[in-house]
């Protein structure tokens, strides 16, 4: 049998051999895909040469929603960083699309995913149902990155959102407060809802009271933060709040009321991003591990082609970090 050649290759694609050669070695000066073909076709006819085990290099996308990517809440923008990390690593290339409101809301997919230029795309952060819904159409191979949804049939990565809840609440009880309220739009994301539903388990086990008017909203849809909010006549002794940007403007509303963190209102928090360090108490927090969120995720992008088409949801590490938000008190 004739052994294959690299002139053999080019003259079945129709290019030179000197493209042929380069794309085999790994070397600059052809197009990612034009690579990929050649390395697809030299498989295909039983190339034997010293390069046929090269690693395919790729081209990845991160797709992430503007409200997610802001400058001042860095939880996203982590996990970003490291996954180019991972990539850069091996020597793949990774973009990052961010999602304005307006394209979100008209279910406008971005030209660059229409015309197929990625191997994959990681999706950051819960996008709107209609939009999911929307992107799962489009048979591209996708990793969901710290949300789920019904019609992703894709490997997800989460945090574990109803047992921190449950678990932030608990932990103010253990300090003895008995009045508890939650901050969050649980409309907003489901990670939000989780979050509060594990509240609730906590406070109906203990029979503490849920009330309507200790469950504040300090952020509109586009997650733009506010200091104006109403606090109720009656106050709580302490919040779960949802993220750590939320107990931020939270201790300022409460500062501006008069009120002092934690002496008179304790507080919680989820993500220990740097804000919680820069907070006047520093935040408690539960640290959500996003290297491990980015670490999962990447694996499960190389891995597509090789597992099964069932669906996995896979939960990443979380710790709580004490620092000065929340005050033990008598329990009543």
């Amino acid at each position: 049998m004739k052994k294959v050649t690299m002139q053999d290759i080019a003259d079945s694609l129709g290019l030179t051999k000197v493209s042929v050669s380069k794309a085999l070695s790994g070397q600059p000066g052809v197009s990612e895909k034009t690579r990929k073909r050649i390395l697809e076709t030299a498989a295909q006819m039983g190339y034997a040469g010293k390069h046929r085990a090269l690693p395919v290099h790729k081209r990845f996308a991160v797709l992430v929603a503007k409200r997610f990517f802001l400058e001042t809440d860095a939880f996203y923008t982590e996990i970003a960083y490291h996954l180019n990390e991972f990539c850069l690593q091996d020597g793949h290339q990774l973009y990052t699309i961010v999602l304005s409101e307006e394209k979100e809301d008209a279910l406008e997919l971005p030209v660059v995913l229409r015309e197929h230029l990625f191997d994959g795309v990681f999706l950051l952060g819960e996008l709107s149902d209609a939009y999911v819904r929307m992107f799962a159409k489009q048979s591209l191979h996708t990793v969901a990155v710290d949300f789920d949804h019904e019609a992703l049939n894709t490997d997800c990565i989460l945090t574990d959102n109803f047992h921190l809840g449950f678990a932030a609440a608990q932990y103010l009880i253990r300090a003895g407060h008995r009045k508890i309220g939650f901050v969050g739009n649980i409309f907003q994301t489901n990670s939000i809802m989780d979050r509060y539903f594990g509240y609730i388990k906590a406070l109906t086990l203990e029979n503490l009271p849920i009330r309507l008017d200790w469950r504040l909203i300090n952020n509109d849809p586009y997650n733009m933060y506010l200091m104006d909010v109403m606090l109720p006549e009656e106050m709580p002794t302490a919040f779960v709040c949802h993220c750590d940007m939320s107990a931020y403007y939270m201790i300022e509303t409460l500062q501006r009321a008069g009120m002092q963190v934690p002496q008179q209102v304790s507080l919680i928090s989820f993500d220990n991003t740097a804000l919680s360090q820069r907070t006047t108490p520093q935040l408690t927090s539960f640290d959500i591990n996003r290297r491990d969120i980015a670490s999962q995720a990447y694996r499960c992008m190389l891995n597509l082609d090789a597992v099964s088409s069932r669906k996995r949801r896979l939960f990443v590490s979380n710790e709580l970090v004490e620092r000065e938000s929340v005050a033990w008190i008598h329990r009543t």
